[in-house]
C-alpha cells in the first residue's frame, strides 16, 4: 500500500512541478520532429473569480430547428465572459455570434480552445503513456531517458539524467521459498549524475522525483492537456474579453440548433357548430441551463439555415518535393494529413455531428411566467367546478373568459415570418418542457360533413369549416375536438394564414350514408360540319353520377360534396352551381332535414366528333348520312358532284392500268419472237417462217405506240380529275344543326 501511494505521489509530482517559462520553451530548437513555438500566447485564466457569466435574457425559437439566444449584463473594468457550449454547437456559434459593448469599452478578444482532434495533437507530442501498457513509475521513467531529474531517496539525493530502469531478480527474504521468489523482480532507476557519478535507486526507496528538463516538463503537460481534452471533448468554452472603465452593458447573441417549437390545439364546437380555438405552444429546454425569466418569442416560418464546419483547424495539402541529391535531412512529416490523403481538410468532427440537437431528454410539463412564486398546495382536495354540468359549459366558459387561461403571446408579422411574442417573462428549467397559450379565440366556421366523390365509400368525413379570423398565422399541429358534450375526435391542422379557409376533419360521420350510381349516355348528333376536307358529326356524351344521401339523425345536417372535375368536361345546365371550384374539385353544399333522404344527380358532358375524309367517302357512307338526315338536298348535290369527279378519276386510272397490262403482254410476245428468229438462224427452209415473225413484230410495234399513247392520256385525265376533286373539296364548308 505504501508503495502504491509513493508511485502515485511521484507521478503527480511529474505533472505538478511543470511550470513552463518562455526561456524553456525557446530552448526546444534541438528537437527536430515537432513544431517549435517561439512565443507563448497569453494564458486565459479559468478562475471563477475573474470570469463572469452573462445572464440569459431572450430566447427566440424558430420552426426550422434553430434558436436565437441573447445574453445581457453589466460589467465593470476589464471583463472576461465565459460561455460554455457543447462541441456540436460551436460551428453555429462561430457563424452567428454577435458581441457588443454598449458603454465606453471595446471588445478585446474572443477566443476558444482549439478543436484540433486530440489524436492529432498527441501525434505531435514526443511523450505518451499508453493505457494498454503496464502502468507505474517504471514505465514512465523508461520514456524519460536522457531527461534531467532530481531524485531523493531514503539515503541519498542525486541530480542528473535518466539512463535506464533495470530489472533485477528479487533477493530471497527470510522464510520465503524459492517457488515464491521465482518471477519476482525489483526495478532500479539508474541516474548519470551531474558530477559524472552513476547512481542507482530502488524505486520503492524513492521519496521524491522532480523533472528539471523544461522540454520534458512541457511534453508531459501537453500530453495531459491533450488527454484531458479527449476525455472532455464535448465541452467548449468561448471567452469574450472586454476592456473599459466604469459600468457598462455587454451583449452577446448567437444562434444554435434547438428543438422546433410545436403547437397543439383544442377546438370546442358549440350547438351551432361554431369553433372556439385554444392553441398551445410546446417549447423544450434541452440545454444545461435554466431559462429564468427570459423574454420568449416563437417564430413561424422556414428561414434558411445550414451548418458549416468552422471550428476545426483546416490544413491545405502541399506538394512534397524531393531534396537535392546528396542532402540528407529528416523529411517533412505531415501526420495530420494521413498516409495517402490529398484532402484539403484535416480530421473528422470531434464530439459528434455538428448542429445536432444537444443532449437532454425533453418531456414533462414545466415552466411559468415571471418571478411569481408557485401557488401553495391546497388544504383539501379540489372539487370539480363543473360538477353536474356538461362539457358544453366548458366551451361557454372559454368564450366568456372564465376559464382562467389567457393568451400569453402577441402575434405580429416579422418580415416574411410570423412571430408570437410572449408578453411575460418565462421560466423553464433545464431538461424540462413548457406549454404556453398562444391562441384563445372564436373563429368563423360551422360543423359540416364532407364527402369525397372521387374516393367513394358510404360514409363522409365529420368535421368543420373554419376561417382564420384570429389575425395570427396558426402553425401546423394536432387538433382535439370537443363536439357538443363529448370528445369528438382528432384532426391535424396545416399551417393556416389569416383569412384562409379550410375544412378540418376529425372522424367518420356515421350518421350520414351516401351511395352513388354512374351511367353514361350519348346524345344524338347535334351538328354536322364540313371543313378542310373533313365531314364531322358532333354529339355529346353524358356521364351522370347520382348520389343518394340519407340523414340518419333527428338533427339537420350540412354536407359538402366534393366532385372531381375532368379536363374538357362541363356540368350540364340542370346541375346547380357549386359553392366553390378549386384545384380541380367542385364543392356542392347540400342541406339535409332530419331523417331526409335526398337524391343529388351530377351530370357532366363532353362534346365529341366522328370525322370522315371527304375524299375517301363510300356510297355506303353517303347512304348512311342521307338516312340519318345529316345532309339536305343542296349538300347532297355537293356530295354527288364529289362522287362524279371521283368516278372519272377512277375510270381514267383503270384505263391506264389496262393499257399498261396490254403493253406488258405485247412486250412479252415480242421477246418470244426474237428468240425464235435467233434460233432459226439463216436456214433457207425457215425463211418463210422468219418473214412471218418479222411481220407480226412490225404490227405489234404500231400497237405498242397506240397503247403507250392511251396510257399516257388516261393518266393525264386521272391527274386532272384528282386536281379537280381536291379543288372542289376545298370549296365545300358548311355547318348544319340537327334538331
Amino acid at each position: 500500500m505504501m508503495k502504491k501511494m509513493l508511485l502515485s505521489g511521484v507521478a503527480l509530482a511529474l505533472v505538478g512541478t511543470f511550470l513552463p517559462t518562455p526561456a524553456l520553451a525557446q530552448r526546444r530548437t534541438t528537437r527536430a520532429a515537432r513544431p517549435v513555438a517561439t512565443a507563448e500566447p497569453p494564458a486565459i485564466s479559468t478562475s471563477s473569480a475573474e470570469r463572469q457569466i452573462l445572464p440569459l435574457k431572450r430566447v427566440v425559437l424558430y420552426s426550422n430547428g434553430v434558436a436565437y439566444f441573447e445574453r445581457r449584463g453589466t460589467v465593470t473594468g476589464r471583463a472576461e465572459i465565459a460561455l460554455d457550449f457543447k462541441q456540436s454547437q460551436i460551428d453555429d456559434v462561430l457563424k452567428s455570434m454577435l458581441v457588443l459593448d454598449l458603454g465606453k469599452g471595446r471588445i478585446e478578444s474572443v477566443s476558444y480552445n482549439t478543436s484540433l482532434p486530440a489524436e492529432a495533437r498527441l501525434d505531435e507530442i514526443p511523450f505518451s503513456v499508453d493505457a494498454a501498457e503496464p502502468a507505474g513509475l517504471a514505465a514512465i521513467l523508461k520514456k524519460l531517458q536522457g531527461a534531467r531529474v532530481a531524485v531523493t531517496g531514503a539515503t541519498k539525493s542525486v541530480t542528473g539524467a535518466v539512463l535506464t530502469v533495470e530489472d533485477r531478480p528479487a533477493e530471497e527474504s527470510d522464510g520465503e521459498s524459492s517457488t515464491e521468489k521465482a518471477g519476482k523482480l525489483t526495478r532500479r532507476l539508474v541516474i548519470s549524475g551531474d558530477d559524472g557519478e552513476l547512481a542507482s535507486f530502488d524505486l520503492s526507496d524513492i521519496r521524491s522525483l522532480k523533472v528539471i528538463d523544461g522540454d520534458t516538463r512541457r511534453d508531459i503537460k501537453m500530453f495531459t492537456e491533450a488527454k484531458s481534452a479527449e476525455r472532455r471533448r464535448e465541452s467548449k468554452t468561448i471567452i469574450v474579453a472586454s476592456e473599459g472603465t466604469g459600468p457598462r452593458e455587454l451583449v452577446v447573441s448567437y444562434t444554435i440548433a434547438a428543438p422546433i417549437w410545436k403547437t397543439s390545439y383544442r377546438v370546442v364546437l358549440d350547438k351551432a357548430g361554431k369553433p372556439f380555438f385554444q392553441g398551445w405552444a410546446i417549447v423544450d429546454n434541452v440545454s444545461e441551463e435554466d431559462w429564468n425569466g427570459v423574454a420568449l418569442s416563437l417564430v413561424s416560418g422556414d428561414p434558411t439555415s445550414f451548418i458549416q464546419p468552422l471550428q476545426q483547424p483546416m490544413f491545405k495539402y502541399r506538394e512534397e518535393k524531393a531534396l537535392p541529391e546528396g542532402v540528407h535531412l529528416t523529411p517533412q512529416r505531415l501526420s495530420l494529413l494521413g498516409e495517402n490523403s490529398n484532402a484539403g481538410m484535416v480530421g473528422g468532427m470531434p464530439g459528434g455531428v455538428p448542429g445536432g440537437v444537444p443532449g437532454g431528454r425533453p418531456g414533462g410539463v414545466a415552466g411559468g411566467y415571471g418571478d411569481a412564486a408557485p401557488p401553495p398546495p391546497p388544504d383539501a382536495p379540489l372539487e370539480s367546478g363543473f360538477a353536474g354540468t356538461s362539457i358544453a359549459d366548458l366551451g361557454e366558459a372559454m368564450r366568456t373568459g372564465d376559464a382562467g387561461v389567457n393568451t400569453a403571446a402577441e402575434g405580429m408579422e416579422a418580415g416574411d415570418l410570423f412571430e408570437y411574442r410572449v408578453g411575460q417573462p418565462v421560466t423553464v428549467a433545464r431538461n424540462r418542457s413548457a406549454l404556453i397559450p398562444i391562441v384563445q379565440k372564436e373563429m368563423t366556421g360551422e360543423r359540416v360533413s364532407l364527402y369525397d366523390g372521387k374516393s367513394g365509400g358510404e360514409r363522409p368525413r365529420n368535421g368543420f369549416f373554419v376561417e382564420n379570423t384570429s389575425g395570427l398565422t396558426l402553425e401546423a399541429g394536432p387538433l382535439t375536438v370537443i363536439d357538443g358534450d363529448a370528445y369528438g375526435g382528432e384532426g391535424e391542422l396545416e399551417r393556416l394564414k389569416p383569412k384562409e379557409k379550410r375544412f378540418i376533419g376529425f372522424g367518420t360521420d356515421l350518421a350520414t350514408k351516401v351511395t352513388k350510381k354512374n351511367e353514361r349516355t350519348k346524345d344524338p348528333v347535334a351538328l354536322v360540319r364540313v371543313k378542310n376536307g373533313r365531314f364531322e358529326t358532333i354529339y355529346v356524351v353524358n356521364d351522370r353520377t347520382t348520389f343518394t344521401i340519407a340523414n340518419q339523425t333527428d338533427r339537420p345536417r350540412t354536407l359538402f360534396l366534393d366532385f372531381p372535375m375532368r379536363d374538357k368536361w362541363q356540368f350540364t345546365d340542370d346541375v346547380p352551381k357549386p359553392e366553390s371550384v378549386e384545384d380541380g374539385t367542385a364543392r356542392f353544399r347540400i342541406e339535409l332535414a332530419p331523417r331526409e333522404v335526398k337524391t343529388v344527380p351530377v351530370t357532366m358532358k363532353l362534346k365529341l366528333a366522328d370525322a370522315y375524309e371527304l375524299a375517301n367517302l363510300t356510297t355506303r357512307d353517303l347512304e348512311l348520312f342521307v338516312n340519318r338526315n345529316y345532309l339536305d338536298e343542296p349538300s347532297r348535290k355537293l356530295f354527288d358532284r364529289i362522287f362524279e369527279i371521283r368516278t372519272r378519276r377512277d375510270d381514267a386510272g383503270i384505263r391506264a392500268l389496262q393499257a399498261d397490262e396490254e403493253i406488258r403482254t405485247i412486250e412479252t410476245d415480242q421477246k418470244r419472237l426474237r428468240e425464235n428468229i435467233t434460233a432459226l438462224g439463216g436456214k433457207v427452209e425457215a425463211k418463210q417462217l422468219i418473214m412471218r415473225y418479222v411481220a407480226k413484230a412490225d404490227a405489234q410495234e404500231s400497237q405498242l405506240e397506240q397503247m403507250r399513247w392511251d396510257a399516257k392520256k388516261a393518266r393525264a385525265e386521272q391527274v386532272a380529275a384528282q386536281a379537280e376533286l381536291d379543288a372542289f373539296i376545298r370549296t365545300i364548308a358548311f355547318e348544319r344543326p340537327l334538331k
